[in-house]
């Protein structure tokens, strides 16, 4: 308005701009449980931020324990009664979602590589952790723990590592970690 006014010799002319809106769209799965146990209160302190912020179009929430499997779950007790298949996430979530991972990425080798881990499930944890990371166009894996944490499984940190863009929970990790998220792939 001030621009616009100054430009036609001090008579007021009203110039109306949009406000912003958000357009960010982000789904956060956070493991629960086990060894993430020891990183609560971290973890608690992040999800009160992102849920509180309002920065989104849309957040969607859910959890899984050690490793995404055929079910994630609606609340952190990873309980089958609050259970919803993975294959309807992803159909229902379209790949502007930007993805938010946070867990310790230890888990036993077997809950990684195994197909039959989970009998009824026919794909390996690896092979569910990439297919959700491919559904998505952005996605970043927050780590609480730098590697050889509460359990020490080395395997299962460094493969997961290769697979995902992963920032150790830091303030400062965290600012690179959205600045990921935010630009192109």
């Amino acid at each position: 308005t001030a621009d616009a006014t100054a430009e036609n010799a001090g008579m007021l002319e009203l110039a109306w701009e949009r406000p912003r809106r958000n357009t960010v769209k982000v789904v956060m799965m956070m493991d629960s449980g086990g060894s993430m146990d020891y990183y609560i209160r971290l973890c608690s302190a992040l999800f009160q931020a992102v849920s509180k912020s309002n920065r989104f179009k849309d957040l969607k929430i859910y959890y899984f324990h050690n490793c995404i499997y055929q079910k994630l779950y609606t609340d952190p007790t990873c309980r089958d009664s609050k259970s919803i298949p993975t294959d309807v996430v992803l159909n229902t979530l379209d790949r502007e979602y930007k993805l938010i991972i946070v867990g310790d990425a230890e888990m036993a080798p077997y809950e990684l590589f195994s197909q039959r881990y989970v009998p009824s499930n026919g794909k390996s944890g690896l092979e569910w952790l990439r297919e959700v990371r491919d559904h998505f166009s952005h996605c970043v894996w927050l780590n609480p723990s730098e590697g050889g944490g509460y359990w020490d499984v080395p395997e299962s940190y460094a493969t997961i590592k290769k697979e995902f863009d992963m920032y150790y929970l830091t303030v400062d990790n965290l600012v690179l970690a959205m600045k990921k998220l935010i630009s192109a792939r």
